[in-house]
């Protein structure tokens, strides 16, 4: 009887073991390892090749985010017509550097860090005319940035899927740039008229 009981403390251990074991690190079964394995292993290899992608993602989430709220914020011609093109060529920068990070096994960051969303969160405590300027300004800025940033990528990125998704979008975000400078003039230069000078649409500065 006492060899019964020890012989099946015996199974019921190795059985318990065997459902509490770690998996195997080279299981596919395993999402969480698939996700952070190939992560690690890159930045062991270069630093800078995940901190691209990062820091794109984020810039690319900053311009959507910001640019839709601007879109239901604002009546001015000139920034919805800037706030729908952010948000149309950014939405599809961002699915497809998604794309190539579920290619290479690369984790992107699902939310805006704290510095961003205290910019985006600031525009809903401004009236209209401050927004406009406030979301301007920060469209030069984040290009500006964004710029340096797919420069550096498309001449020094050792990941070919990213280096190539750099080199596409540089030529885009660039003109994204001048146009974001543009509308900013001429949005601080209605400040500086303090309303002697009529505001003229789009439509009416083409003619």
């Amino acid at each position: 009887m006492k060899t019964k009981y020890l012989l099946l403390c015996a199974l019921s251990s190795a059985l318990l073991f065997a459902c509490n074991a770690k998996p195997d690190p080279s299981s596919q079964n395993d999402t969480t390892q698939i996700s952070k394995e190939p992560v690690d292993t890159a930045l062991a290899t270069n630093p800078n090749m995940d901190n691209f992608a990062e820091k794109a993602a984020i810039g690319g989430m900053m311009e959507v985010e910001s640019s839709a709220k601007m879109i239901k914020f604002t009546e001015n011609p000139d920034i919805q017509t800037l706030a729908a093109m952010m948000v149309k060529d950014h939405t599809a920068a961002n699915n497809e550097l998604k794309e190539i990070a579920k290619r290479e096994k690369l984790n992107l960051p699902q939310t805006l860090p704290s510095d961003k969303m205290e910019k985006l969160n600031h525009i809903s405590t401004l009236k209209e005319e401050e927004a406009n300027r406030y979301y301007a300004d920060l469209m030069v800025k984040e290009h500006q940035e964004a710029v340096a940033l797919f420069t550096a990528a498309s001449e020094n990125e050792s990941n070919a899927a990213l280096k190539a998704f750099a080199v596409k979008h540089l030529p885009i975000l660039k003109a994204h740039a001048a146009h974001a400078e543009t509308v900013n003039k001429m949005i601080q230069s209605i400040k500086n008229d303090k309303g002697d000078v009529p505001l003229k649409l789009s439509k009416d500065r083409a003619n």
